[in-house]
């Protein structure tokens, strides 16, 4: 079969003119392509990172300490506090990917606040009732500490060394009320870049946070474009496994029939009368979860239905002339399968692709919103929705994900009926 003959271009340009099913399908390839690239989207390490003339890319690097880049720490940096203080002292400069977070990252949520013309602590969601402010070193750890209460400094002031803060200063509305020890004389008015903390989940717009955060800290976005990864590696895993098993079993069974026919068929409503949720459960309990794991297992419970369909279609292709002829002639049955059986069954093989990968995405997302799937600290959109029933309130978990979700699923099935549409003239007619 080629891919230029006349019957496939029609096929084409009938699937062209179906138009959701050829912009979706454009819309997941564009989508697909930007997951490739991963980190160089969505990640908390520089692209270009030069700091005292030295060039380096953390990206393609990995880790790097803080001693390599002059800093008092051995950890890695964080990287979005550096080039605050990279552009202060004028050491250097850093790139960040478009979405400066991991999609496995714990952030805390540090926004800028700022003092009104009343001498009050804002944080950008109005004064700060009750919390704290503070700086930070570029490791992400506390250098100063100031409680706040109503807007003022009221409470201790700490200056933080080796982790360990130690009372510095007392504030009484806004004022310095003791010193400790008492003849220090250091202002501790709190100046400099100062922060506070909000608590996860938090709302889209702070500290960077497009579309906010979860209960656990991490960015939407950044869980979001990790989930679709996770998908993608999946389909990926799944789709060769299902369907090499499906096609194979299914086209062998049409093509010799008789005994052999009859025993596989046996077999395969054996198999399927096994209960798919309770078998998740039970071998969730044995193994740990992974996501090759979970994709296998689901694999080992899909193919059933393509091998069904298959196996009817090679039934009747492999009582046509052509079949009959390539035997007389001393071909071998692999051949024939190969050759013959499969070429001529690419109708069901590529309008059920579709449907397979919607039952793919479905199957995960349930999965990890029952709690049997993938362990939270993997980005899943099925996560996200069960932290969403937990939260309410935090409309920024369901909105987005149940968009990304229903949005993939209906693109899904969109392609799907395109496909179906190509092959199938009296259904493009109609």
């Amino acid at each position: 079969m080629s891919f230029f003959d006349p019957i496939t271009l029609e096929r084409f340009a009938r699937f062209r003119r179906h138009r959701t099913g050829w912009w979706s399908l454009l819309t997941l390839l564009t989508f697909s392509f930007l997951a490739l690239l991963g980190p160089l989207l969505v990640g908390n390490r520089p692209l270009i990172l030069k700091v005292d003339g030295v060039t380096r890319f953390p990206v393609f690097a990995g880790f790097i300490s803080g001693r390599e880049l002059g800093l008092a720490i051995e950890g890695e940096p964080n990287y979005r506090l550096l080039a605050e203080e990279l552009k202060a002292n004028g050491r250097g400069w850093l790139i960040l990917p478009s979405v400066p977070f991991a999609p496995g990252e714990v952030c805390e949520v540090m926004p800028t606040v700022t003092r009104d013309a009343a001498g009050r602590w804002n944080d950008p969601r109005g004064p700060i009732a009750e919390g704290r402010i503070f700086t930070l070193n570029a490791d992400g750890s506390r250098r100063q500490n100031w409680t706040i209460v109503d807007g003022q400094p009221h409470g201790d002031a700490r200056l933080f060394a080796d982790g360990v803060g130690v009372a510095r200063a007392k504030f009484v509305d806004g004022k310095v009320a003791q010193r400790v020890p008492a003849t220090d004389r250091t202002d501790w008015e709190p100046k400099g870049a100062l922060r506070t903390q909000v608590p996860s989940p938090c709302p889209p717009g702070l500290d960077g946070h497009w579309l906010g955060t979860d209960e656990s800290g991490h960015d939407i976005v950044a869980r979001l474009f990790g989930g679709f990864r996770l998908l993608l590696i999946s389909a990926l895993i799944y789709l060769p496994c299902a369907y090499g098993i499906g096609l194979m079993l299914g086209a062998t069974m049409g093509y010799f029939g008789g005994w052999f026919d009859m025993v596989s068929q046996r077999a395969m409503e054996i198999w399927s009368n096994i209960p798919f949720l309770y078998a998740i459960i039970f071998l969730a309990s044995l193994l740990e979860p992974s996501l090759a794991v979970l994709v296998l297992i689901l694999v080992a419970f899909s193919w059933i239905g393509l091998a069904q369909q298959l196996r009817a279609s090679a039934y009747q292709v492999s009582a046509r002339d052509y079949v009959t002829a390539s035997r007389a002639l001393g071909a071998g049955h692999a051949r024939i399968i190969w050759r013959h059986i499969l070429p001529n069954c690419t109708t069901i093989i590529l309008t059920t692709l579709p449907f397979s990968l919607h039952g793919l995405v479905f199957s995960l997302s349930a999965l990890d919103y029952l709690g049997f799937g993938l362990p939270p600290t993997e980005p899943s959109w099925g996560e996200l929705l069960h932290q969403a029933k937990e939260n309410w309130a935090a409309w920024w978990i369901l909105g987005p994900t149940l968009t990304c979700l229903v949005g993939t699923m209906v693109m899904i099935n969109s392609i799907g009926e395109a496909l179906q549409d190509a092959f199938d003239v009296r259904r493009s007619q109609q």
